[in-house]
């Protein structure tokens, strides 16, 4: 099945024969038969219902007393209620490689996804974007992406933007459905680093695709200014006044639950309120995959969506049918109606979401947990997997011992106010604990290893040290811990995997989680993944780290996405100003 392709086909491209077979002049290749289906226009689900399948997309909607002309494999739904194949509007895959992330998603009633492609663009630029849009490609799920606007903390740390070039050999791919999620506070940066954005975003829009939006933190004249340049959703609003602040600016909302944050109950009250709700989708922002097997995906957000009482003819509309619109692929996918694929799961009724079956382009891909079709492997070249290229001695060496707490003067730190959230704190000396504050160290994954000490407030990590190249919009790489031997220990490991996260004690690797692919991703089967990811953060915990998620507190402190204060290879980042800080603060 080439759902690259013919995937994005419009109804002006269907196979002739589809009318043909709708006026029973040419047998159907299936027939799925005593079904109540899923109308996502009227938002009704009609019993004693026929889909005619040709080709993989839908010929006709029928009643169950119409008979099409003879031939094709016929299949008895037995009352089952068929819906359009849920459709992931926002999401990113990392630590899994996309032939995983796939296999897990194929019993569980996703047929497509558009996902951002940040991660493979933040240290290798166009060649990691190009090897993630091929592992995408001819895949038994409908994979879009979109492309990437690389925003990093400071126009330094970009490494490997796009260049206008680059950015149309993107767009003019149909897979590409636009620009990916452009943080605000980038986009609104007086300088070349946001006229760089706001440059891709105009070019995108030239282009007749969307540009995703990230709003988060950005309130009255500033989301207006933001708005202004054509954004066209949000997935940021964690409250109903958000949520609210940015449909009023008619922008797309996409209401996340997933493994970054979880906001479906937060949010209840706005099916209170006299909303278009086919201006909402349900997105899952990424599943960990750890939480991948156990919890489940986009399944698990429809199944959190009708358990608080959402009506099922929105939670449908809201996890395909408006994606796809949003996305101007509604004459291809979102609807069971004719001309569309015949992408589907059926499930016992529109209250319970377990598929039975699940279709992509009239083939059944999985019946329950039991999959039938393999995920298309990828051949990653070597130079994709050795992309960390840090001698480990060398850079800590050059960077020097841990900052010592002073004994006079003030000591700037990044302290955690969540396990995503920090905070610029400057402690006097005499407030400066050694139980409080645990050294990180930022080092560039080329260029010499260039790096930074900086301090953590409020991680927790008592023993031990903590490597990771899994960071968000950056080519850094993070250690973290006060022993400088467990710290040469993971981070001379880190390297020697090719990316990931590794946890030691002194001279002994207690646990890692290898990710290779452009330092982000692991070739590994999806269980060996968990396991190792489980045995991380275990170790972690044990060292002291309270957060739930002690991978996430550490990989995102190098992002411009989450407020206040971040870490870069060449020193602290205030975002409010994009300032540039030393770790010594100054007096008054």
């Amino acid at each position: 099945m080439n759902c690259s392709a013919k995937g994005v086909a419009t109804l002006t491209e269907t196979p002739d024969s589809l009318w043909k077979v709708a006026l029973g002049q040419e047998p159907p290749d299936t027939v799925i038969r005593n079904a109540r289906v899923f109308d996502a226009v009227g938002g009704s689900f009609v019993a004693e219902r026929s889909l005619w399948i040709k080709d993989g997309r839908i010929a006709r909607l029928a009643s169950d007393a119409e008979t099409p002309a003879p031939g094709g494999v016929q299949i008895d739904a037995g009352g089952l209620t068929l819906v359009p194949g849920l459709i992931d509007g926002h999401t990113h895959v990392v630590r899994l490689f996309v032939p995983e992330f796939v296999r897990a998603l194929l019993p569980t009633g996703v047929t497509g996804a558009v996902i951002e492609t940040m991660e493979y663009g933040a240290t290798e630029g166009i060649s990691g974007v190009r090897l993630f849009i091929d592992a995408l490609r001819d895949q038994p799920l409908r994979l879009y992406y979109t492309a990437p606007a690389l925003c990093a903390l400071t126009e330094d740390d970009e490494s490997a933007p796009l260049t206008s070039d680059e950015l149309g050999e993107l767009l003019a791919d149909p897979m590409c459905l636009g620009l990916g999620e452009v943080y605000w506070s980038n986009a609104l940066l007086p300088n070349d680093q946001g006229r760089r954005v706001r440059e891709m975003m105009a070019q995108t829009l030239a282009a007749g695709k969307v540009v995703e939006g990230h709003t988060a933190g950005a309130k009255g004249a500033r989301l207006d200014a933001y708005v202004s340049l054509g954004v066209s959703s949000c997935h940021e609003p964690v409250s109903v006044e958000e949520a609210l602040e940015v449909y009023s600016r008619g922008l797309f909302v996409m209401l996340r639950h997933g493994s970054i944050r979880r906001d479906l109950e937060t949010l209840r009250p706005l099916f209170d309120l006299p909303l278009d709700f086919r201006r909402f989708a349900l997105v899952t922002d990424s599943v960990d995959p750890l939480e991948m097997d156990s919890w489940g995906y986009l399944d698990q957000v429809v199944r959190e969506a009708l358990a608080l009482g959402i009506p099922p003819h929105v939670v449908y509309r809201m996890a395909s049918t408006n994606v796809a619109e949003h996305f101007r692929l509604e004459s291809s996918v979102g609807h069971l109606a004719p001309g569309r694929w015949a992408d589907l799961a059926a499930i016992p009724s529109p209250a319970e979401f377990e598929p039975a079956f699940v279709m992509v382009g009239g083939k059944t891909v999985a019946e329950g947990a039991r999959v039938h079709v393999a995920a298309r492997p990828v051949v990653v070249p070597k130079s994709l997997l050795t992309t960390v290229r840090v001698d480990g001695a060398r850079a800590l060496e050059s960077a020097g011992p841990p900052p010592a707490l002073p004994t006079t003067g003030r000591v700037r730190v990044i302290e955690y106010v969540t396990n995503l959230v920090t905070r610029e704190t400057v402690l006097e000396a005499s407030d400066a604990t050694e139980e409080d504050l645990v050294p990180v160290l930022a080092i560039r994954r080329s260029e010499g290893g260039r790096s930074f000490w900086g301090l953590l407030k409020g991680l927790g990590l008592s023993e031990g040290a903590y490597a990771t190249t899994v960071t968000w919009d950056s080519a850094d790489l993070l250690v973290v811990g006060r022993d400088q031997r467990a710290a040469l220990t993971a981070l001379e490991r880190v390297v020697e995997l090719g990316g990931g996260g590794v946890y030691a004690l002194g001279d002994d690797v207690v646990a890692e989680a290898a990710s290779p692919v452009c330092g982000i991703a692991s070739l590994e089967p999806a269980e060996r993944v968990r396991a190792d990811l489980t045995a991380l953060v275990a170790a972690l915990h044990g060292a002291g780290v309270a957060w739930d998620d002690p991978l996430l507190a550490v990989d995102t402190l190098t992002t411009p996405a989450i407020p206040h204060l971040r870490i870069t290879h060449r020193g602290y980042v205030r975002l409010r100003d994009r300032a540039l800080l030393p770790l010594e603060a100054e007096e008054g």
